[in-house]
């Protein structure tokens, strides 16, 4: 009997470790979202020479973008179409909140700065796909 529930234990134990195993290798790589949307904030403040007021609203802005962005990369398997349509709106909603915060000048240097596609080399990238 204590050699049964031994051996029912043993499984048990291994059935939750591979379970548990599983489910964090298959789980997307996060970023670092307070170090990304530091690096874009950098990059935009040279290209675009932003003031020492549009920094730290920038930066909330573009981190608040990214946490979204990360909530739906599971549908970007799951469902595309879905994905599509968040990610869409999501971007529409971040153009929106830069457009009041950067200049006419600015802004329109910002949708110059959009990579022709996804470039991994590139940080702004996260901001365009």
């Amino acid at each position: 009997m204590k050699s049964t529930l031994k051996k029912l234990f043993t499984s048990c134990v291994i059935i939750i470790f591979s379970a548990l195993s599983f489910t964090a290798y298959s789980q997307a790589p996060t970023m670092n979202i307070e170090g990304t949307a530091a690096s874009i904030v950098s990059k935009l403040d040279k290209a675009l020479i932003l003031s020492e007021v549009q920094k730290p609203k920038l930066s909330t802005i573009v981190a608040n973008y990214l946490r979204q962005k990360i909530n739906i990369q599971d549908l970007q398997k799951t469902n595309e179409k879905a994905y599509t349509t968040k990610l869409n709106s999501m971007q529409n909603g971040l153009q929106s909140k830069l457009k009041p915060l950067l200049s006419l000048n600015q802004y329109s240097e910002f949708l110059s700065l959009k990579p022709k596609t996804f470039d991994e080399t590139n940080v702004l990238s996260q901001l365009f796909y």
